[in-house]
């Protein structure tokens, strides 16, 4: 712990030069945010949406069932998409796709409003209409994104799944979320070579009892196995007449399955409450109608959805998608991105600024990023130093700007991290550019944003501060789950829910993340639930029983170890993972025992974790893998 708090904590405060009169004292913070927790808040940002009919009641029931804006009605493909028609917004870019092939298609609003337009009749005429759930397995092509519009037009919720899964993890989801449609591409380029996503696709639905239908989307044009009466390609569907549809306030928007210690839990968000509190954020982090915005969190993750799909498009930004990842074609292929298309305001993850940090400084020094006026950071607590680097190295530029020195690196404008969960539905923290924004403190998600009851608490639920405690939201929230697992209303003690996260509260509010508190892994800013690695590993022949627990990472800030009872080679324990969970889960290191314990695996998870640290006094079988670990390691 304490070597987690040397390199995530920080007591110097910033105000970036391009900031210098737009920053405000905490004293004045801390007036604007006493007066945001009063229930009349979120009504007011609610009103900005439109509503079809007002609610009744601004929040009734008690944690964890909980809704808001009670009795209201709205369509939100209006409040996303159509609210713009008839604006100067509707004839200027919308988005801006480039594949990692080279290949670059642009979309206005109005053409994206065709676009959901036509695809809305497309899943119309495949049987999906209001209430039924549609689940994508596919990357953010324009297409996906228009048909994920669709969806929202003709009132049916969806789950989008990170392509990075495996097909055990997907069926997961199929057989758990039971969804009418499955969306997926034929395949998509990943470093040159074809990410075969039907393939995945099939050997999913050879695990599931729940088949639903299958509409694959042509990226490659390649030749794909279609079953009759199950799966459609989506040029050959004809549309039929789909109308925009009006819903209930709670009626599920999308949803996601999350990791918790034992397992995927669905967690699905409610139209009014989610949009309200998506447009008032998105605004609040400083994006405005004139802005060129590149978000590198794909859809198939809360900050995806919420900063790519939703909120930019409410505001009326312009939205860049990049196809690939940091490192191809080049290494400097998200500087170009930048520069290509003059974006101003770039939103990525601290593990992606590991990453960056690592590169030839020259690949930076080639591209001119004075456009940029904000740099928005999240997924994972983030070092100190990445911190540092990504304000002096990306934020300065080469154009002085008030107090900014170019050639000794001052740095110029904003680097904001800030704080999300799936079940919290949007940022809930940070240093805000388009409201309250405060001196930065290098590593912290900032303080609560405003209408979030925020604090840091001891094991008795007391307020604590300069130290270690568990980070909690003290009152609803207008994105509350209106569906939601077991796991989740566990969470919830007393009225207060536990976020799950360890952090550390300044005295001015600034929080610093520490991770997880559970069992749950943080692998660069995924949760990963140890209990479906487990799963994998004991589908493995030989294989007794397993345990997996998160490893402190310098790049990914954890990975999974694994320790397995039985008879097993390392690199099949290895393959098992990556192919069944997903690559993102492969473990860094595999330990065969003889012996695990007959225990609850929370229970054997939590001593190993706490020995891996070093502490003391502790499970002897988790000493002693501890020790093994150490000695091979």
């Amino acid at each position: 712990m304490e070597t987690l708090l040397k390199e995530f904590i920080s007591e110097e405060r910033v105000i970036p030069p391009l900031f210098k009169y737009k920053t405000i004292p905490f004293e004045q913070y801390k007036k604007i945010y006493k007066e945001s927790l009063k229930p009349e808040f979120w009504a007011r940002e609610a009103s900005y949406l439109i509503w079809e009919r007002p609610w009744t009641k601004l929040v009734e029931g008690d944690p964890p069932a909980v809704r808001w804006f009670v009795g209201g009605e709205l369509s939100p493909y209006k409040n996303i998409v159509g609210k713009h028609a008839g604006t100067w917004i509707w004839d200027k870019v919308a988005l801006i796709w480039r594949g990692e092939d080279g290949l670059i298609k642009t979309f206005t609003y109005s053409d994206l409003d065709q676009l959901a337009a036509r695809y809305s009749g497309a899943l119309r005429a495949l049987g999906v209409g209001k209430g039924d759930w549609v689940m994508f397995y596919a990357p953010p092509t324009p297409e996906v994104i228009a048909l994920m519009l669709a969806a929202v037009r003709i009132g049916a919720p969806f789950e989008p799944v990170f392509t990075g899964f495996g097909h055990g993890d997907l069926a997961m989801r199929i057989e758990d979320r039971r969804p009418e449609l499955l969306v997926a591409v034929d395949a998509f380029p990943r470093k040159g070579k074809a990410i075969k996503v039907k393939e995945t696709v099939e050997k999913a639905l050879k695990l599931t009892k729940h088949v639903p239908k299958v509409l694959v989307v042509q990226r490659m044009g390649i030749d794909v196995e279609l079953i009759g009466g199950r799966d459609f390609v989506l040029d050959d569907v004809s549309p039929v007449e789909a109308e925009e549809v009006v819903v209930e306030s709670s009626h599920p928007l999308f949803g996601l399955h999350v990791g918790y210690d034992d397992g995927l839990g669905f967690v699905a968000h409610g139209a009014g409450g989610y949009l309200a509190q998506t447009y008032a954020t998105t605004r609040w982090i400083g994006l405005r109608p004139r802005d060129t915005y590149f978000c590198t969190v794909l859809p198939g993750w809360i900050t995806g959805i919420t900063y790519v799909l939703f909120g930019p498009f409410m505001v009326g930004s312009a939205v860049v998608i990049y196809e690939g990842g940091p490192d191809y074609p080049s290494w400097d292929v998200w500087w170009s991105v930048l520069e290509d298309y003059a974006v101003n305001v770039f939103l990525t993850t601290a593990g992606a600024l590991r990453l960056l940090s690592r590169q030839d400084p020259k690949l930076l020094e080639s591209h001119n990023l004075d456009m940029l006026k904000l740099i928005l950071t999240t997924a994972e607590p983030m070092e100190v130093k990445y911190w540092k680097w990504a304000y002096h190295y990306v934020g300065t530029g080469t154009t002085p700007s008030i107090d900014s020195l170019p050639e000794k690196l001052s740095g110029r404008i904003p680097v904001i991290h800030m704080f999300i969960q799936t079940e919290l539905g949007t940022f809930v923290t940070g240093s805000l550019p388009n409201y309250a924004f405060v001196p930065v403190a290098p590593g912290s998600v900032g303080p609560p944003m405003p209408g979030f009851d925020i604090d840091v608490v001891d094991d008795s639920g007391n307020p604590v501060r300069g130290r270690p405690g568990q980070l909690v939201v003290k009152r609803p929230w207008p994105a509350m789950p209106v569906e939601y697992s077991a796991w989740y209303a566990e969470k919830w003690r007393g009225g207060v829910y536990y976020v799950g996260d360890m952090a550390v509260m300044a005295d001015d509010m600034n929080i610093f993340p520490l991770g997880r508190s559970d069992t749950v892994m943080k692998i660069n800013g995924y949760r990963i639930s140890p209990a479906i690695i487990e799963k994998a590993v004991a589908s493995l022949p030989g294989v007794e029983d397993a345990v997996a627990v998160g490893l402190r990472d310098p790049q990914k800030f954890e990975s999974p170890l694994v320790v397995v009872k039985g008879k097993a080679n390392p690199e099949d324990v290895r393959h098992k993972v990556r192919e069944y969970v997903g690559p993102i889960a492969e473990p860094s290191a595999v330990v065969v025992m003889d012996h695990i314990p007959q225990e609850p695996k929370r229970q054997l998870r939590l001593a190993l974790k706490l020995a891996l640290r070093g502490a003391d006094g502790l499970h002897p079988w988790a000493k002693e893998i501890a020790s093994k670990f150490r000695s091979n390691i």
